[in-house]
């Protein structure tokens, strides 16, 4: 039996799992996704766009050390708020210069994670606002993969 297409949102949406044993990226879109998974304290990454039937893997080191502050952004985000998720999905969209995350932090609430270059920005209202800075440029990764996903 063939699967219908979801006739949920357009936009994109990303995905972000930081567990204690895998981290992963999925980004999806139009039927398309990109995935990236390591495991920590070992060397070995999956990274891919994959579509019905193709797999293009992805060896850009600017990918993959985004995916890791990405991974390490919403861990931190899961402890200021003492989610018990390992999870955060939602959907990534542009606003302007900026890239904006709304991750599920729990079943009720959103953050709202802004990425400009290597600058992001999180709130989750009432309970945390912070600036942080990553060493790679974020935003410049997730358009190079979104790029990647319209190509494909």
């Amino acid at each position: 039996m063939e699967s219908s297409p979801s006739r949920g949102s357009e936009e994109p949406l990303l995905s972000i799992v930081t567990s204690p044993y895998v981290k992963s990226i999925t980004l999806i879109k139009g039927g398309k996704a990109f995935l990236l998974q390591y495991y920590p304290g070992s060397r070995d990454i999956y990274a891919a766009v994959v579509a019905k039937g193709r797999e293009e893997r992805i060896d850009d080191e600017g990918v993959v050390k985004a995916a890791r502050a990405l991974t390490k952004l919403m861990r931190f985000i899961g402890k200021a708020v003492k989610s018990r998720y390992y999870s955060f999905t939602g959907t990534i969209k542009a606003e302007g210069e900026a890239l904006v995350f709304k991750p599920y932090i729990s079943p009720t609430s959103t953050a709202v994670v802004a990425i400009r270059g290597n600058r992001i920005v999180v709130e989750v209202p009432n309970v945390l606002k912070k600036r942080l800075e990553a060493r790679v440029d974020v935003a410049a990764a997730i358009r190079y993969i979104l790029r990647r996903l319209n190509s494909t």
